[in-house]
């Protein structure tokens, strides 16, 4: 397997309801496949109400049983186009895969997800998908920088994987590209905050409904689908957030 270029991070977004059944075994499994990487936990709070002490103190006993495992947790609710960005500028290096807390990761006859994942890391070079998802993808964070952030205005969960990828499209012209792999394994678990409005499953109705009545309009001629449900122009600008994220990265090492 070729080697990779340059080292990566994996970022993991979770909340309360998830620790025991999915956070706590996709730790231990990354651990054990990859003991020094890099980890950046991004901790949602709940939509109603106070986070749970108990919880946090669970979270950050557990996390301080590895090394190189750096929590954030938010007091209250957060989007999770906030909480991938956070992940991505927090993360120590220029990749990052991106998880979903319901995942399994799995060891077979000497081989293991990640040697998958670094294979495909190795042949492509920025942003991709894991199995054309993302639950499971990883993000180039120059990429990130160059498309605009997800967009932090999509308040709960839900539309900021096609959003991106809408506009990275039109950024580059062409599509995030996809790998295929095994040894990983998305649960899709319909555990959720119980505070926000419900759309489809999880996701939230604030965020579809901005997307399809203010960001977004249907089109007929030209415009581009990617992951919606029809061809769109987008009608409402993007606003620069994080402007100082690439006068960072270029200059960090003269401080």
């Amino acid at each position: 397997m070729p080697e990779l270029s340059a080292p990566y991070s994996v970022v993991i977004t979770t909340f309360d309801k998830r620790f025991d059944a999915f956070l706590v075994p996709l730790l231990a499994q990354i651990k054990s496949q990859r003991p020094g990487i890099e980890v950046i936990i991004v901790v949602n709070g709940p939509a109603k109400g106070t986070f749970d002490e108990t919880y946090r103190s669970n979270i950050l006993s557990y996390v301080s049983r590895f090394p190189n495992v750096f929590p954030t947790l938010f007091p209250s609710f957060q989007s999770l186009a906030k909480m991938w960005n956070r992940g991505a500028l927090t993360a120590s290096h220029g990749r990052a895969l991106i998880l979903n807390d319901d995942l399994e990761l799995k060891s077979e006859n000497g081989i293991c997800f990640f040697d998958h994942l670094e294979a495909a890391m190795s042949a492509n070079s920025g942003t991709f998908k894991v199995n054309g998802s993302f639950s499971h993808f990883v993000l180039d964070k120059r990429e990130l920088i160059e498309v605009g952030f997800f967009d932090e205005r999509l308040l709960g969960l839900g539309e900021e994987d096609g959003d991106f990828y809408w506009r990275f499209y039109k950024k580059y012209k062409k599509e995030i590209p996809s790998s295929d792999m095994g040894l990983i394994d998305n649960v899709q678990s319909d555990l959720a905050d119980e505070g926000y409005t419900k759309g489809i499953r999880t996701a939230s109705k604030f965020n579809r409904d901005f997307i399809q009545n203010q960001k977004y309009k249907s089109t007929i001629l030209r415009g581009y689908r990617g992951m919606f449900d029809k061809k769109v122009n987008q009608v409402l600008e993007d606003e620069k957030q994080y402007p100082y994220e690439l006068f960072y990265l270029e200059n960090k090492k003269n401080i």
